[in-house]
């Protein structure tokens, strides 16, 4: 059995069935292109996380807890979709390739989908509003699965070494900051064009035909790629299932990733009411902050690569989720104070995410090489599959939590953006949310990530 120094003790069998590595590097153009549709994905994913709950609670005049249903009953169906799109995708064959061909139409129906949650018809019972929007969410997210599931896979595939896949990783961390920098200005950009429905109206057309750009750069450009190929043909999804629920370490990374998402769902889901009823700050005030994030990020990657060859993925981790909580404390000391003060904590939050985001991505990455030398079998599909699955489900609990949580602490919804003034309680409820449920559950994905690392 051999270790490669670079995986964390992740071990590859010499005796398994060989990849077919992809010939030659990656230039940087193509790892250029194929992290582009990471900011279509972040688009799709975290815009409407940031502003589909307050859209239904403020201008739909849903009730949060069922609006919070809404979104959650969609993404659990999606749980059974995204398996069986890895699955298909590992066994397709076209002159495209295996995955590229689901990417292209996933891209067409989630960017055309995005325009679709802001243009939902007024009906007059809050169940029938709230019964549309469920339905609009899964279609999208089922289009989503398309992109999003053989686009993770194909960062194992299109890689030949460990040290390729964590440079992918890293660019793919920096499309993902300039993703959620557009997804967290879209509320502010609202406001800039005039607010209302038409203001959500209209920058849903711009964000879905970013959407639909981004992610078609990645499909063509991967299109002269040689991806990974196994001499072992895939096997069927009931097998594919049980190999995956067979690895232990997998499965430890899963419980990792699924803990971060729900801490991101709640953060996405409760940040714009906080910004509102608790900082008081117009959304476009925070434009700063967020860029400070992406800065953040992007600066400190070299950082964390050159950390992530000397110290422990469970090391890095823990710094980096710390860090984080530190951050959502500090946000609580924020009230009436200057905008420019949000920078430095916009750049801490940036510099924590983007490490344990890498760490994670590249823990994924390297688990499902690492299984695929081993076995020399093609499961990268139902690995990615079963992840993306989770995440989903993880960052809808999330939501769901939120809408909870909020119609517990009593928040009262309204329609067409009407200011309603909400109890101290309520208000107390959505910093308890945004900064305290957050906080437990990164903290619990820290204990998580070593129980991983003991595999």
């Amino acid at each position: 059995m051999i270790r490669d120094p670079d995986s964390d003790g992740v071990a590859l069998m010499s005796g398994a069935p060989p990849m077919t590595a992809p010939g030659g590097s990656l230039s940087t153009l193509t790892i250029f292109g194929f992290s582009l549709g990471m900011i279509g994905d972040r688009i799709f994913r975290d815009a409407p996380a940031l502003l589909l709950l307050v859209f239904m609670t403020n201008y739909l005049a849903i009730p949060p807890a069922m609006a919070g249903l809404a979104i959650f009953v969609p993404k659990l169906l999606i749980m059974v979709i995204d398996p069986l799109v890895g699955t298909f995708s590992d066994q397709l064959e076209t002159p495209w390739g295996r995955r590229r061909p689901l990417m292209f139409v996933g891209a067409l129906l989630a960017s055309s989908s995005f325009v679709m949650f802001f243009h939902a018809p007024h009906f007059e019972s809050a169940v029938t509003r709230a019964s549309v929007m469920g339905i609009a969410i899964f279609v999208g997210f089922t289009g989503y699965s398309l992109y999003s599931v053989p686009y993770l896979t194909m960062a194992s595939e299109i890689a030949g070494t460990d040290g390729e896949r964590r440079k992918i990783m890293s660019w793919r961390v920096i499309a993902m900051a300039t993703g959620l920098t557009m997804s967290a200005f879209a509320g502010g950009f609202v406001e800039q064009i005039g607010g209302g429905q038409d203001g959500y109206r209209t920058m849903s057309w711009v964000y879905g035909s970013i959407c639909l750009a981004t992610m078609m750069v990645t499909v063509f450009a991967t299109g002269n790629v040689v991806t990974a190929t196994m001499q072992e043909a895939s096997v069927p999804l009931r097998e594919q299932i049980r190999l995956v629920a067979r690895n232990h370490r997998y499965l430890s990374l899963l419980l990792v990733g699924a803990l971060q998402k729900v801490g991101e769902g709640v953060g996405y889901g409760s940040f714009a009411y906080f910004c509102i009823y608790v900082v008081e700050q117009p959304l476009r005030g925070f434009v700063l902050v967020v860029l400070a994030s992406t800065a953040g990020q992007i600066l400190t990657q070299p950082l964390w690569l050159k950390a992530s060859r000397i110290w422990s993925t469970a090391t890095l981790y823990t710094a980096g989720v710390l860090g984080w909580c530190v951050n959502l404390f500090l946000w609580l000391l924020m009230k009436g104070q200057s905008q420019l003060w949000l920078i430095p904590l916009g750049l801490e939050a940036g510099a924590m995410a983007g490490g344990f985001l890498m760490v994670t991505l590249a823990m994924l990455s390297n688990t499902m090489a690492a299984d695929s030398a081993e076995t020399g079998r093609n499961c990268e599909g139902a690995y990615s599959g079963v992840w993306l699955a989770a995440e989903k489900l993880a960052f809808a609990l999330g939501a769901l939590i939120v809408g909870e949580v909020l119609g517990l602490f009593g928040f009262v919804e309204s329609s067409n953006g009407e200011q309603v003034t909400q109890s101290a309680w309520a208000i107390t409820g959505i910093a308890v949310t945004y900064c305290g449920i957050n906080m437990v559950i990164y903290l619990a994905s820290v204990v998580a990530v070593r129980r991983f690392g003991r595999y």
